[in-house]
């Protein structure tokens, strides 16, 4: 019985990793949040990353959570984003072209850790 159980909640903890890795493009996978950028923040953020050489990548590949494609090129966070958010300082970025969004990445796992669109960075 016991084993059982423990082979059902292996089961379980697969199908729903396997669900949070498909997801809608832009929006995070059920369970997984961004790093918890205030609206401020993610204005000034845009204003000082937007500018930087746009990347395309896969719409479906946008997402919270998702891994990046190892063609994508990253970028240091400007000095002064860091300065004024601490949490970014480990953090870099990437602008996508066409959806005009900054994608905040961890660079150790190639992973989505927040996204800032242009409708947040220009409120």
């Amino acid at each position: 019985m016991r084993l059982l159980l423990t082979a059902a909640v292996v089961a379980m903890s697969v199908m729903t990793a396997q669900a949070q890795s498909a997801g809608v493009p832009g929006e995070a996978a059920p369970g997984v949040k961004g790093i918890g950028l205030t609206p401020v923040q993610k204005k000034l953020i845009y204003e000082n990353t937007s500018g930087e050489r746009q990347q395309r990548v896969p719409e479906d590949q946008v997402s919270l959570g998702a891994p990046i494609p190892d063609s994508l090129m990253l970028n240091e966070m400007p000095v002064h984003v860091k300065d004024e958010i601490g949490v970014l300082r480990d953090f870099k970025f990437a602008v996508v072209q066409g959806a005009r969004s900054v994608l905040i990445v961890d660079p150790a796992k190639r992973r989505i850790v927040d996204i800032v669109t242009r409708d947040e960075g220009m409120k």
